[in-house]
This record gives C-alpha cells, structure tokens and sequence, in this order.
C-alpha cells in the first residue's frame, strides 16, 4: 500500500552508484528506512533529505520488508536555519540520536513526533535558550518511557544539598557524597529541570539560565537512560564538538 505522511528525515546515507537509503521518523509508521532510488541523479530533489528537514512523503509499504520504497518527498521545513549557530544545530542533532535510540522502527509515537517537531522547530526562533529546549525534549522524553525523571528528583525540590547523584549500579537517585564517583547534577541544576517541567515549550523563553553545566546534564541523562533501557546511550555528536557545547 501506499503512504502519504509528514516526518523528520534522521539519516541518509548512499547507496550503490544514483540511491540513497533514508532514515526518517514519520507521523504514521514511527522511524521507517527508504530506498530512494536515482535520487542522487535528480537535482529537483537536492537537500530534501538532510537530517533535520521536516518533509512530506509517500511510500510503498509492505510488510514483509523492512526497507520501503520511497514515492515522492517534498520539503516542509528546511534544516538550514539552524545554520547560523553551531550550538543551535549540534542540539538539533542530539534531539534526532535519542529518537534513534529510544524509537522503536515501525511503531508510531505521535507524541514524541510531535514533541520532536515542535523542538526543533523552535529551535529556529532563537527566542529560547537551545540548552532550555533539549531539557524539555529530554523530560517529556523520559515520561514517555514510563521512567519519568522529574517524578525522581521532586522530592529535593525543597531540600539543601550540593549535589545529587545517580547509583549506575541499582538506579537510585540519591545525595552525592563526595567520595562516589556516580554521574551527578548540582542544585542548581535540579532546580532547573523542574522549572522547565513546569512550564509549556513557549514558554522557555523567560527563564535565564545563569548556571548549567550542560555536558554534566547531558553524561546524568545519558546514564540515567540507559540504566532503563538495557543499552548504552551515548549522544555522539556532543563529544565531536567539544569546544562548541
């Protein structure tokens, strides 16, 4: 049969000497792959399939095959607004490893797509801190999972403490004491995750951050989701650009 539906293009990759095979997380069928065959041969179609476009397409799909056979794609909304900021771009890109990570292929989540979407399109505006947004998306992330993080760290809302930790060894979020060498976020960054919890994406725009550790954030959540999902989790892109995040 055939499929028409709006999605995010992930990945793409050549393939032989004119095809290419696309990754793109679609509103109907969740992370799909396609074959999108000559499409290196036709001009019309140059940047449709970069990562982070948000596109329109159609398929063929059967279900005796895991790679389908891509129809027609249009973009929707282009990647190359991200362009002017190397963090804004990086944090996009993050946004699409964990949906690589914790989408399953071929099962729909229309609230992660839309929780993607709404992420990366307001990435754009840059009208919000883009470390303010890859929180939300991580949190409402983690509360699709069922491993919902805020429902972990709520109780030292109103606690003195330096530092809260994650056990990697039995998952438990606990006071860092100094001697544990456990991945771990400051007060300040606690405070931060339930202010953001609180809040609508739009309304990101009027926290200031004054102090986050972002790759210490970003190294907790990394643990922290990989303990409930069995499998590593790592965002690469993070650690190729050291310099910029």
């Amino acid at each position: 049969m055939i499929v028409s539906t709006n999605g995010i293009v992930l990945k793409t990759s050549n393939y032989k000497d004119t095809s290419k095979i696309i990754e793109v997380f679609t509103e109907s069928d969740g992370v799909v792959a396609l074959i999108a065959k000559g499409v290196r041969k036709q001009t019309k179609v140059f940047g449709v399939f970069e990562p982070l476009n948000i596109i329109h397409l159609s398929f063929y799909k059967k279900t005796t095959q895991d790679l389908f056979l891509l129809s027609k794609a249009e973009t929707i909304s282009s990647y190359q607004q991200l362009l002017s900021s190397q963090t804004t771009l990086i944090i996009g890109l993050a946004i699409l490893e964990l949906i690589k990570y914790t989408q399953v292929y071929g099962n729909p989540n229309k609230y992660i797509y839309h929780l993607s979407i709404n992420c990366i399109e307001f990435l754009k505006y840059k009208s919000i801190n883009p470390y303010l947004i890859i929180i939300y998306f991580i949190i409402n992330l983690t509360k699709d999972l069922g491993i919902d993080i805020i429902e972990k760290i709520n109780q030292y809302k109103y606690k003195n403490f330096e530092y809260i930790c994650f056990n990697i060894n039995n998952g438990e979020i606990k006071v860092a004491l100094q001697k544990e060498d456990f991945p771990k976020i400051s007060k300040n960054t606690v405070d931060l995750l339930i202010l953001v919890s609180e809040l609508e994406l739009s309304n990101l725009k009027a926290i200031e951050v004054i102090s986050l550790d972002i790759r210490e954030l970003i190294i907790f959540f990394e643990y922290y989701i990989s303990f409930y999902l069995g499998k590593t989790i790592k965002i690469n892109i993070l650690y190729l650009f050291d310099n910029v995040i």
